[in-house]
């Protein structure tokens, strides 16, 4: 049974279950070093606020390697220089990415392990032309995505809705994010019916308590 977790530590395995999720992994890749979110994405998504420092989480994330909740890589072999007096066996960790493992999977599956604010990892992408954030962007194996294009106002609504959802406890999917969208796209249209219909879709059991909070939000897109 592993050890009780401090906020940061269930910052950094709610952040890896997030991205875990997300991606459609399956139970194989916890059984391996996959390649999770980068070290300095997660550094700078948990320490974003003066909650958590960079100390607290550089000790935290030892921590959940001392206890083999996570991994962290690309793994390098240790050089031998030539004519050294002795070879040195093994290797260590780069330290660039992090990921779960299925211990650590589990544990950040269990209640008293989820963080008091989820933190999304946020990838900023420089194209020629200008620099897009909140971009969601899958690292590592070769997967499928698909992603819907929100811009200015209707992105801070689609924030707000899914950080009620993670609220909740609940891991919000590129799937369900992109049916968010769909809701808001909707209530910018002025249907209201279909907007209501989406966001349920996306709530399913959480809906009757989350329904005083979300549904006016998209009500104000109504009124216009």
């Amino acid at each position: 049974m592993a050890a009780q977790l401090d906020e940061a530590e269930k910052q950094i395995l709610g952040a890896l279950l997030i991205d875990f999720s997300e991606r459609q992994l399956d139970a194989q890749q916890l059984k391996k070093t996959y390649e999770g979110p980068k070290i300095s994405d997660l550094i700078s998504a948990i320490c974003s606020g003066d909650d958590i420092t960079r100390v607290d989480f550089d000790i935290a994330l030892n921590d959940l390697v001392k206890q083999k909740l996570i991994k962290t890589g690309p793994w390098q072999p240790y050089e031998n220089k030539p004519g050294a007096g002795f070879i040195l066996v093994g290797g260590h960790s780069l330290k660039e990415y992090a990921c779960l493992t299925e211990l650590g999977y589990k544990s950040a599956r269990q209640a008293p392990n989820r963080p008091a604010k989820s933190q999304r990892i946020v990838n900023n992408l420089h194209i020629s032309g200008g620099q897009f954030t909140n971009l969601q962007l899958a690292a590592g194996e070769i997967i499928t995505q698909k992603m819907q294009s929100n811009t200015g106002a209707d992105s801070d609504i689609l924030a707000k809705l899914i950080q009620i959802l993670e609220k909740q406890g609940q891991v919000v999917s590129l799937e369900q994010q992109n049916e968010l969208s769909v809701a808001i796209a909707h209530a910018n249209e002025g249907n209201g019916k279909a907007a209501k219909t989406s966001l349920e879709k996306v709530c399913g059991s959480v809906w009757d308590s989350v329904q005083p909070v979300m549904w006016p939000i998209l009500g104000e897109l109504l009124k216009k």
